[in-house]
């Protein structure tokens, strides 16, 4: 396994930017803010995710990784990107949410020490983590600032529950979401199959396709109530498919591919990973058979899988909603 050693004193920053498809809105214009965005952003950032998420509502989502403030800074506040922002109609469907991170509360983990697996890599040097992996808590381990006696854990005695409006209507004008409480965790679980072999294709849909399937569906059914905020099945629709086309959901068909989550706070994803049975059988199969003499050890695996997990300061969130459908990521979510 995996990990990346960040500047220790530089905070690093994820942009995440939607466009959404509104049932009443015309896609020609919804193409046209697309195509302008990209324009945009393309080629600024040190790492660069173009996505699609199929469902509440489809939407086109940039996922970018900056390594600094200032770098980030640079490109929002430059003529023409201020001018395109400041251009959005009330119902423009384009949300933003930015996260800046401090590199002592961050992990990134993977099986494939290359350059296709996330965009933290980008950002730091690969190191063995062979000794920080395979057990309950080792997310906390690999983060500096993470101690046996700070765990980050909310400050909130009270979840948050999800807005009930409807998601169908529309929220005209500019949300700017106040701040947010404290360690809140941002996850990205990624997964990539465009190298694998036959071979290991037939073996990944055999023992792990439809587990893996079952686990994302968990996580996108539980909810504030079991602290999972919000859910982003999302992938990259230029990157070719890997199982039949018409298989469901289709999301997960393709070979690159990431799901964006939100929760309460570290406990609350260790939690939920540890209380459902699925996905501890699962989590067991795959360390044994790509671990050390395992099944797919032993074979030229080409499998790519990444997890970062990210622990936010609610000062250091800024979330903007521009004519998103109500329920949209972390407006949808009523904040005692």
């Amino acid at each position: 396994m995996w990990g990346v050693k960040l500047p220790p004193s530089t905070p690093v920053v994820y942009s995440v930017f939607g466009i959404q498809y509104p049932p009443e809105k015309d896609d020609n214009d919804q193409e046209l803010l697309i195509q302008r965005f990209t324009e945009l952003i393309t080629d600024r950032p040190r790492s660069l995710e173009i996505l699609v998420q199929d469902t509440p509502v489809p939407t086109r989502i940039w996922l970018a990784y900056w390594q600094s403030p200032a770098h980030f800074d640079e490109w929002w506040t430059s003529e023409p990107v201020s001018s395109y922002w400041a251009s959005l109609a009330d119902d423009a469907g384009i949300y933003r949410e930015i996260l800046t991170v401090l590199p002592g509360v961050t992990q990134h983990g993977t099986n494939n020490g290359d350059r296709v697996s996330g965009g933290l890599s980008h950002l730091g040097e690969f190191e063995s983590i062979l000794d920080k992996s395979g057990y309950w808590g080792c997310y906390y381990d690999r983060m500096a600032d993470v101690t046996k006696e700070n765990r980050f854990p909310s400050p909130l005695s009270t979840k948050p529950s999800r807005n009930l409006s409807p998601l169908a209507s529309i929220r005209s004008g500019r949300v700017s979401l106040p701040d947010l409480p404290d360690n809140i965790l941002f996850v990205i679980e990624g997964q990539d199959h465009s190298y694998i072999s036959p071979e290991e294709k037939s073996h990944w849909l055999e023992h792990f396709d439809k587990p893996v399937e079952t686990w994302i569906d968990d996580l996108v059914a539980a909810g504030p109530e079991k602290g999972v905020l919000d859910v982003r099945v999302c992938y990259d629709p230029n990157s070719g498919m890997y199982r039949a086309a018409d298989a469901e959901p289709r999301a997960l068909n393709f070979n690159r591919k990431a799901q964006l989550f939100y929760f309460l706070d570290m406990e609350a994803m260790e939690r939920i990973a540890r209380e459902n049975a699925g996905h501890v059988k699962l989590r067991r199969k795959f360390l044994q058979d790509y671990g050390p003499g395992g099944v797919m050890g032993q074979l030229p695996a080409a499998l790519c899988m990444w997890v970062e997990a990210s622990i936010l300061k609610g000062r250091n969130v800024e979330c903007e909603y521009v004519g998103c459908l109500e329920g949209t990521g972390l407006m949808g979510l009523n904040w005692r």
